[in-house]
């Protein structure tokens, strides 16, 4: 380290402080007021980085990210506390080796052009550590903006990407400035370079938001889930489920009993809803629960209900096959007007853990029925949500309205509902998402909230809106995720780079050096 660079230093202290309030900020990422946090979190620990020596660095992130998520975990995800800190760890190292390369390649004192690379490495590697990772993009750090309507909108031009790419720079430039603070003339055009950025991607979306007008014609829309006394048996026999119990013929069929309770409610709420104008009806995931031999059965009082009322139909069914190894079959059936089963669609990526092991998983294509009459009607479930890349495939095209089913719990309802509407502003398409025991939501292509209902707050877990149907053209959906592979493509050029350009700065130190006289 140079005695000028030395000099430079802040005091001891502020690194450290730096690197507990970055810590602090990314156990605020998936609240309700993870805004700010989104930006300050990135700037902080790159702070303290690039202050540390590498492995001082690396070490302080991957320990201090890693307790910090842990923790933050234990109140999002319900399984063991090994596990979270497990997941917590994962995501700590990716973290660190992001910043200790930033560290190692770019460091203190660089050129405005290093700004470049912590983004591009960050935004790279959410991209391709999504891709096959069981929980797709939960965790992205453009996540956190979902609270700026505004911001929002950039996803429908470059997806998760740009945004995270956009709050990684400011977290580099943030520092580059601090850096370079006693050169006002050098600094100035940097941070105008960013804020103007910033300032095009935000009149950008407000513009967007106030030329939308009406995505097309409003359809009356209902969800329902069925909670409360009437679903105490069946709650009671899918905990024992998932827990491991033993489940004998009389656990079954007092299982199935207690779950009949809740279908008959689902049954009589949506011949209800048909009666007051909705013109399609939504349960909420597994809402609906029957032992694989009485599927038919309910099936044909779906189809027989949605022909006499003349409504779009979608079940939310989770069927059990007691003697099969993967017991359950978690469907989303859209059944028409004329009683006509439109499509069945198998819930593609089961949450990992007990879903996941007992589940028949079906394919990630979402099916979509067109010219319904309604709108081209496409669905898939829950967790899938989370996989942008399923929504962007050729069955996907055209798409005008998302049927969603979800079932979270209190830990994450708030921003997996928020996740589901990043779907609509990247796609363009409007989405209905009833969520038992979660958040849901009936949003249009631009994100705009025509209905909203909170399980947990509800007297009446039934969500009712007049929802447009179309859909809004975006960049996104041409491109796909261009932005993310390309920020990927040139980090890992840049670090190819720069391990050519030491190596051959060795070599040429060891020419010179055997190009001495000996004396």
């Amino acid at each position: 380290m140079s005695g000028e660079e030395g000099s430079r230093r802040s005091p001891v202290f502020l690194p450290w402080l730096a690197l507990v309030g970055g810590a602090g900020m990314s156990m605020l990422l998936n609240s309700r007021g993870s805004l700010l946090p989104g930006w300050l979190m990135g700037a902080l620990l790159l702070f303290f980085v690039r202050q540390q020596r590498p492995w001082v660095g690396f070490v302080g992130i991957l320990s201090v990210n890693t307790l910090a998520t842990g923790l933050a975990n234990l109140e999002v995800f319900p399984g063991s506390v090994a596990g979270n800190f497990g997941m917590a760890l994962g995501g700590a190292l990716f973290l660190a080796l992001t910043f200790l390369a930033d560290r190692l390649i770019v460091g203190p004192r660089a050129s405005f052009a290093g700004t470049f690379f912590l983004p591009a490495a960050m935004t790279g590697l959410e991209l391709f550590s999504s891709v096959g990772n069981p929980f797709g993009t939960w965790g992205s750090l453009a996540y956190s903006q979902a609270g700026a309507p505004v911001l929002v909108q950039f996803v429908s031009v470059t997806g998760l990407w740009g945004l995270t790419f956009l709050l990684a720079w400011f977290a580099s430039v943030v520092n580059w400035a601090f850096e370079h603070r006693d050169e006002g003339r050098r600094v100035l055009p940097g941070v105008a370079v960013f804020a103007g950025v910033l300032g095009a991607i935000l009149v950008f979306g407000a513009l967007r938001l106030a030329g939308a007008g009406s995505v097309g014609e409003r359809v009356p829309v209902a969800g329902i889930t069925v909670a409360g006394e009437v679903a105490t048996g069946r709650e009671a026999g899918l905990s024992r489920l998932i827990q491991g119990g033993a489940f004998g013929d009389e656990d079954w069929r007092a299982f199935a009993e207690a779950s009949g309770a809740v279908n008959e409610e689902l049954l009589r709420l949506s011949e209800r809803e048909a009666e007051r104008g909705a013109k399609l009806i939504l349960w909420s995931e597994g809402n609906a629960v029957v032992l694989a031999g009485q599927l038919p059965a309910l099936l044909s009082r779906g189809s027989a209900l949605a022909r006499e009322r003349g409504v779009w139909l979608g079940m939310a069914v989770a069927s059990f096959e007691p003697s099969a190894e993967r017991m359950l079959r978690n469907e989303l059936i859209l059944v028409g007007p004329e009683g006509n089963v439109a499509w069945r669609y198998v819930k593609a990526r089961p949450v990992p853990g007990w879903e996941a092991a007992h589940s028949i998983p079906g394919s990630p294509e979402v099916p979509v029925l067109r010219d319904s009459g309604v709108g081209n009607l496409g669905g898939a479930i829950c967790f899938d949500g989370d996989f942008p890349a399923d929504f962007a495939g050729p069955t996907a095209r055209g798409l005008e309205l998302l049927l969603l089913p979800a079932s979270d719990w209190r830990g994450i309802s708030a921003p997996h509902m928020r996740q589901a509407v990043f779907r609509a502003v990247e796609q363009g398409f409007s989405l209905l998402r009833q969520a038992n025991q979660g958040l849901s939501v009936a949003v249009d292509g631009y994100g705009r909230v025509y209905g909203e209902m909170d399980h947990f707050t509800a007297e009446e877990r039934v969500l009712r809106a007049e929802l447009p149907v179309g859909r809004v053209p975006t960049l996104y959906a041409r491109i796909g995720d261009a932005v993310g592979v390309l920020s990927g493509l040139a980090a890992l050029g840049w670090v190819a780079w720069a391990v050519v350009g030491g190596l051959a700065r060795r070599w040429r130190a060891r020419e010179r050096l055997h190009a001495q006289p000996d004396v």
